[in-house]
């Protein structure tokens, strides 16, 4: 893959992000492919943060640990990420008067041949009077300079946003033009080039996964969302209260994570299908409401944006530790249907599909995601917004078949897949209750042991007919594979990435050097619970090693794979220091480990 990587660091609230956007969606424009991932501390303004882009003419989605150009805005970014420049990498910097003491650091770059670029941005700015937030213009304009595009291309961007404001736009184009002087006056010598532009990607969106499943939840027919902010979940609660005038959806804020789950149980009982999102700490809270949801056989949906924990662990990284939570949370046994996104199409796609097989089987539905996955920005192609499967199972509401119903039809137990007629209150039919007690056929309070039995084994028959229903997990690469790669969640971009590319090799022992590419099935799953194993079972067998992937330190879908079918991995490659994993990081790891 010809792929050039660009971060962009310093303190939060200095317009690391504004340079990054702004980078991304001009380099899409003219033809690239790109990838955004964003690091930032828990605070307000201050701490380290970065942006960093990977650029290709190829698909790419996922970010490696070197990188071919740095910005920094502070002298903290000079020390902290010099050694992540590949060979011949750029730094750009704005301290005056810098200088490099460390002898280590001089080393560093005269081996690497690292080129140094002082960018007086004060100066410049004042000297075309322009105010300090147009810094991020000319900063932008000088990386621009740096890749070989040209000012036309940039001055387009910024028409398109400032053209309303004829001032402004002036003083924009003014940033745009000095700083390309500045770069052909300064570092005429320095350049990254870029593979040649794929007009493909011009046509694409550039959108970050909590958009994407914004969109997703609009599309399945989505009327009410009930949110407490927690991060990363709050971006999505932020997207889709900006599109509450375009919606026409009820956004509510709650005071807590109970209240907004138990609005969304509200909603989804009365026919309204809702959901929430939070991240762990908020989930934690929201478990006796799931629980009750379970018992009542009401639907629900249950967003959880992982972050590292216990506690407020790391709140603005990410992590891959709340599987167990999902599939364990709330007390008693209970039918639930755990599955996780991974990418932008699929925080889109699996939206629909979990409203779709919350009410077709009248259980609490957790889709999961994380801080990768909701805040890393794709390159997407446009979603499919014609096609809309709306199924609502056995929801009755056509008047001659509700004039048919009796009380006891609703919570009937001998019902063979344990899922009954569901209708709702205030239509033309029997009343039944809707309660957290164990209950008869009709939803009366009943502790009998007879019906006690009855019940239980009537929710927990739906487990089965779901299990029946859910596709067997994907197969990537080789069927018939001598390595077998397993994971979930948002390690599957950067796993494809590495397969696609072709080149992982072998330590000695098998042949060092050897192209083995073929030789590999990735298997993702995206349906966690209730597990389906049978097909890791097959290739398991046939392959000779088997290798896990997980962000987390437990290797938590090992731990449920192993439950369910006693079988457990060869390896196991594991992260759980709140960052994903890294192209080159993965690959060299992959290649030991498959050895």
């Amino acid at each position: 893959m010809n792929r050039v990587s660009i971060k962009i660091v310093g303190a939060q609230g200095q317009g690391v992000n504004s340079v990054g956007e702004m980078c991304a969606k001009g380099l899409k424009r003219v033809g690239y492919c790109v990838f955004g991932y964003r690091e930032y501390m828990s605070l307000i303004k201050g701490g380290h943060s970065s942006y960093q882009l990977d650029v290709s003419d190829e698909l790419v989605r996922s970010t490696q640990t070197r990188v071919d150009i740095v910005v920094t805005f502070n002298h903290h970014g000079i020390t902290k990420n010099l050694r992540e420049l590949k060979e011949g990498g750029i730094l750009i910097h704005q301290t005056p008067q810098w200088q490099f003491k460390d002898k280590d650091d001089l080393e560093f770059i005269e081996s690497s041949g690292i080129k140094v670029l002082y960018l007086p941005t004060e100066d410049i700015l004042q000297k075309l009077n322009a105010k300090p937030i147009l810094g991020n213009v000319l900063i932008t304009s000088v990386v621009w300079a740096l890749l070989g595009r040209s000012q036309k291309e940039l001055k387009t961007l910024v028409e398109e946003q400032f053209g309303h404001k004829k001032d402004l736009l002036a003083q924009n184009l003014a940033c745009i033009e000095e700083g390309f002087e500045y770069r052909d006056e300064h570092a005429s010598d320095f350049d990254i080039p870029l593979p040649e532009p794929n007009e493909h990607w011009q046509k694409q969106l550039l959108i970050t996964g909590s958009q994407a499943m914004g969109l997703g939840i609009i599309h399945a027919g989505c009327r009410v969302f009930a949110s407490y902010p927690m991060t990363p979940a709050s971006p999505l609660l932020s997207f889709i209260a900006d599109q509450q005038n375009n919606s026409h959806m009820v956004i509510k804020q709650a005071e807590d994570e109970i209240t907004a789950a138990q609005m969304m149980v509200g909603a989804m009982h009365m026919g309204t299908r809702a959901a929430t999102c939070t991240s762990g700490g908020g989930f934690d809270l929201m478990t006796e409401t799931y629980s009750f949801a379970a018992m009542a056989e009401i639907p629900a949906v249950f967003i959880l944006a992982q972050r590292p924990g216990p506690a407020t662990g790391l709140p603005t990284w990410t992590a891959q530790g709340d599987l167990l939570l999902a599939v364990g949370s709330a007390h008693g046994e209970l039918p639930r249907l755990v599955l996780s996104v991974s990418d932008s199409q699929d925080c889109f796609d699996l939206m629909p599909e979990a409203f779709n097989l919350a009410e077709e089987f009248q259980i609490p539905v957790t889709v999961l995601t994380d801080k990768q996955a909701a805040e890393a920005l794709f390159t997407q192609t446009h979603f499919d917004q014609a096609a809309s499967d709306v199924r609502r199972g056995q929801l009755i509401t056509d008047p001659k078949e509700l004039a048919k119903l009796q009380s006891v039809d609703r919570y009937n137990p001998s019902i063979a897949d344990g899922v009954s007629p569901r209708w709702l209150p205030g239509t033309e039919a029997e009343q039944f209750c809707a309660q957290g007690y164990e209950h008869t056929a009709d939803g009366s309070f009943d502790e009998s042991s007879e019906n006690t039995v009855k019940q239980v084994d009537k929710r927990v028959r739906k487990m089965q007919t779901l299990k029946d229903r859910l596709p067997e997990p994907e197969l990537f690469g080789s069927e018939d594979p001598e390595v077998l790669v397993v994971s979930w969640g948002s390690n599957k971009g950067v796993i494809l990435d590495i397969l696609e590319e072709g080149e992982i090799t072998l330590s000695a022992g098998r042949g060092q050097g050897s192209g083995v590419s073929g030789n590999i099935g990735y298997l993702h799953y995206t349906y966690l619970w209730p597990l389906k194993p049978e097909r890791f079972e097959r290739l398991a067998k046939k392959a000779k090693k088997t290798i896990l992937i997980e962000c987390n330190q437990q290797g938590q879908l090992g731990m449920l794979i192993k439950q369910d079918c006693g079988l457990d991995f060869d390896e196991k490659i594991l992260k759980y220091d709140g960052r994903p994993f890294f192209f080159d990081e993965l690959k060299n790891a992959i290649s030991v480990h498959a050895s």
